[in-house]
């Protein structure tokens, strides 16, 4: 964040905000004033120590369950909405694609791409009715090259850039 950049009185969501990544991004936006939900669905238990760490809340769903993913933005949204999504939910499940099953594709393409819409799609009603709003997608640098690993997790840099891209065009007013 820039210095002076405040959030005061946005709120956010970060998925995988109990990852390494996400906490630190869950940090710098409580540190910027923005009122932090860490999301988690295996690891609850850090997020509960994220949240208390920078006055958060948190919350738990499995980010591949579209149903159960519109229901917590949904009940979040009640109090005040959502106006920062930051999608750093990810599975690493990799294989060179000769060893690799339909089962990990599933896995991993669940999560880092159906997760991502899963979380995002229902703030942005929300966003737009207070006419503002972010949508943070984060991918590794695997995304972009080979790395001599985590082949897999390729897919999610464009995947996800496309939807923000359509999203960011197609909204009625400048969010």
């Amino acid at each position: 964040m820039s210095q002076g950049m405040t959030l005061e009185g946005k709120r956010a969501l970060v998925t995988g905000g109990s990852g390494a990544i996400g906490s630190a991004i869950c940090r710098r936006l409580a540190a910027a004033g923005a009122d932090v939900i860490v999301h988690a669905h295996r690891n609850v238990r850090r997020a509960e120590e994220i949240a208390r760490e920078i006055g958060g809340s948190t919350v738990s769903f499995d980010i591949r369950d579209g149903e159960a993913a519109r229901g917590a933005v949904d009940r979040i949204g009640v109090e005040k909405p959502i106006q920062i999504v930051v999608h750093c939910a990810g599975f690493h499940d990799d294989a060179p694609m000769a060893g690799m099953t339909a089962g990990q594709w599933t896995d991993v393409i669940d999560v880092s791409l159906n997760g991502f819409f899963n979380a995002t799609q229902p703030a942005l009603l929300p966003m737009i009715r207070t006419r503002w709003g972010r949508i943070i997608a984060l991918s590794s640098v695997s995304a972009l090259m080979e790395t001599g690993g985590r082949r897999i997790t390729r897919p999610r840099r464009p995947g996800c850039m496309a939807p923000s891209n359509l999203w960011r065009w197609s909204m009625p007013v400048a969010v």
